[in-house]
């Protein structure tokens, strides 16, 4: 008697492998793939940033399988960072998109502050983010400098939340270049774009003027 064990060969090539990660038969959840928290020390008195993806996001991706992941489930992830604000940079048609609309209504239901301070994706922070940072900004710096916890999210984790989490820092009196490289060694690949780590290295002449 003969077996055929074809159908549990591992992918070998890299059309394959790519075959494979796109599959609409795979997909990566909240139980997968656990909401994981990258985190940057912030301030003198043992403040932290903490950098991840959207909580919640269920939508198509292209670095691999579907994102199904469960709101609940990534909000008590973040609740047991104990965070005091989550700081949300996706775009209004990016809740739509993600299918997290009551993202900002469940974490402020958890006693957490909400900044909600969208940018373009892959792009540097615009005058929208700059005039609701002017608000937002002292808020979330003064909780870092007073020892507190802040996290920071846009849909993938890297490029806007990098840039914003090196903002911070800046902010904090760390210099631009050392700034953008804390964030990529807690978080690898973040501050994606040219633009985006420019508009960083240009922030030390600003909050020095």
């Amino acid at each position: 008697m003969t077996h055929d064990h074809a159908h549990h060969r591992a992918p070998t090539t890299q059309a394959e492998h790519l075959a494979a990660l796109t599959s609409p038969n795979l997909v990566r959840t909240s139980l997968s793939h656990p909401l994981r928290i990258d985190e940057v020390a912030a301030g003198r008195c043992g403040g932290r940033i903490g950098i991840s993806l959207c909580p919640g996001k269920r939508a198509s991706s292209l670095l691999g399988p579907r994102w199904e992941r469960d709101l609940a489930a990534d909000i008590d992830v973040i609740r047991r960072w104990r965070p005091d604000a989550v700081v949300t940079l996706i775009e209004d048609h990016e809740f739509i998109e993600l299918n997290v609309i009551q993202l900002g209504a469940q974490v402020r239901a958890s006693g957490i502050a909400w900044h909600h301070l969208p940018i373009v994706d892959v792009h540097p922070p615009d005058e929208r983010f700059e005039t609701g940072w002017q608000t937002s900004g002292p808020a979330l710096v003064g909780c870092l400098n007073a020892g507190g916890r802040v996290l920071v999210h846009c849909r993938g984790g890297l490029g806007r939340a990098g840039t914003v989490a090196a903002r911070m820092l800046v902010e904090l009196d760390v210099p631009a270049p050392d700034a953008v490289a804390r964030v990529r060694q807690a978080r690898p690949g973040a501050i994606e774009t040219a633009d985006q780590l420019n508009y960083v290295l240009r922030l030390q002449d600003i909050c020095n003027a």
